[in-house]
């Protein structure tokens, strides 16, 4: 169980990873966009496809791990469905919020400022990974081939 416990954290973290460098790379072209600088460099393509591969291996490391665990222990509790649901609507809707008004106040800048914000990245993926994690569950509780 403890060797469970640690690989979905692994895969946590690895996710969070991901979604760091899928959220900065984003900050960073945005950033270069609104300050009409053009395109940013090539590099902030290379680490945004890291970051989304990143995402990409945890997912799914993540949806046949849980899935096999659900099938060997058949009787393990779950969230009841309405809830997961919940959390997801609740999170995407507070990370599409922070993103609008996010890119609002970019805007309203005179001078479009160069540096990441590290606060805002941290929210996007923290809020993002809490929208992913019960969106796993869902999807193995839901999904025909995972289950016996």
């Amino acid at each position: 169980m403890s060797r469970f416990l640690w690989r979905m954290g692994g895969a946590l973290v690895l996710g969070v990873l991901g979604l760091t460098l899928i959220f900065w790379q984003l900050e960073h072209a945005q950033l270069y966009a609104f300050a009409g600088l053009g395109r940013p460099a090539a590099g902030v393509y290379a680490l945004l496809f890291v970051g989304l591969l990143l995402l990409n291996v945890s997912v799914f490391y993540a949806l046949t791990r849980w899935a096999r665990f659900l099938r060997e222990h058949p009787d393990t509790r779950q969230l009841p469905p309405w809830f997961l649901v919940a959390i997801i609507v609740v999170a995407g809707g507070v990370l599409v919020t922070g993103v609008a008004v996010h890119a609002g106040y970019l805007r309203s800048l005179e001078t479009v400022p160069m540096s990441i914000s590290q606060g805002f990245v941290a929210f996007e993926a923290s809020f993002a990974a809490l929208a992913l994690v019960p969106l796993v569950l869902l999807a193995v509780r839901w999904s025909g081939g995972y289950r016996r």
